[in-house]
């Protein structure tokens, strides 16, 4: 590919991008002046009387990020180096489905601690050095691991692995993986934890009688353009209403404080 072609790719892809941020901006626009009007004093008793508890003190620095790219690829297509397991794998997502040939016993209560011995090594999973383990998004028999780069970890779909565990013992994983990344532009600020709690308050998005238990500023995918995918920093906000022991998650755009549409219920059993 030469470099004139390359230009008019990143060019498309920066349009693109701006219409949508611009979109993104205009809806979230009323929230962020509400925040900005009522305080943060005033909001958090807004949200005590609500019965919304927070798990910690929220960070009221903004943080930085960036706007990364990668290309299509088939990274993954190359498991034949891996032993003792079954594999399919599907060309669509780039994505490797594993069942073990032997399960394999864990740790009843800390399985990750045998699994994360099991993934680093290069016959058993590939790259597995490069995820962490992720306890917000894991429950008791799916354990998330996220893969981490340098800009921080990637909570997208596209760059996870995912064991599934049954009566104490690995049984198989699927995982998929985020080649090269491209930086489209410098660094930008972001809100903080704090604005990002306020925005999803303003915007009805967390219940009453609601306990946040987590956040986290992680990259996932905002939009996919000829044959790339844009990644942005987001933060999670991880909440559980009384009464229901699923963990719900929202998402807030953690450059302009958008609400981002796609909320998520992990039917994560909270322990009491």
């Amino acid at each position: 590919m030469d470099f004139k072609r390359i230009e008019v790719i990143f060019l498309f892809v920066f349009i693109a991008l701006d219409i949508f941020l611009f979109s993104s901006y205009r809806q979230s626009r009323n929230a962020v002046v509400s925040i900005s009007s009522a305080g943060g004093s005033s909001l958090t008793k807004e949200m005590s009387q609500d019965n919304i508890t927070l798990a910690g003190k929220l960070d009221n620095h903004p943080s930085h990020g960036y706007y990364l790219a990668s290309t299509e690829h088939h990274t993954l297509r190359d498991y034949t180096k891996l032993r003792n397991q079954s594999i399919s794998y599907n060309s669509d997502k780039d994505q490797i489905n594993s069942t073990l040939d032997e399960p394999i016993l864990v740790f009843s209560s800390q399985p990750w601690k045998t699994i994360n011995k099991y993934k680093n090594k290069d016959q058993n999973v590939l790259f597995g050095k490069e995820y962490q383990y992720c306890a917000n998004l894991s429950d008791r028999n799916n354990l998330v691991y996220v893969q981490t780069q340098k800009w921080g970890q990637f909570y997208s779909l596209n760059g996870r692995l995912t064991f599934q565990l049954a009566q104490g013992r690995l049984v198989g994983y699927q995982q998929t993986y985020i080649g090269k990344l491209n930086v489209l532009r410098e660094k930008q600020s972001t809100i903080s934890e704090r604005r990002a709690v306020d925005s999803l308050y303003t915007n009805n998005e967390i219940p009453n009688n609601s306990q946040v238990k987590w956040t986290s500023l992680a990259y996932n995918k905002l939009l996919n353009f000829k044959g790339s995918t844009i990644y942005i920093p987001i933060w999670y906000v991880g909440f559980v209403t009384k009464g229901n022991k699923n963990m719900e998650i929202r998402k807030i755009n953690a450059f302009n404080g958008g609400l981002m549409k796609n909320a998520s219920s992990l039917g994560v059993m909270v322990d009491e």
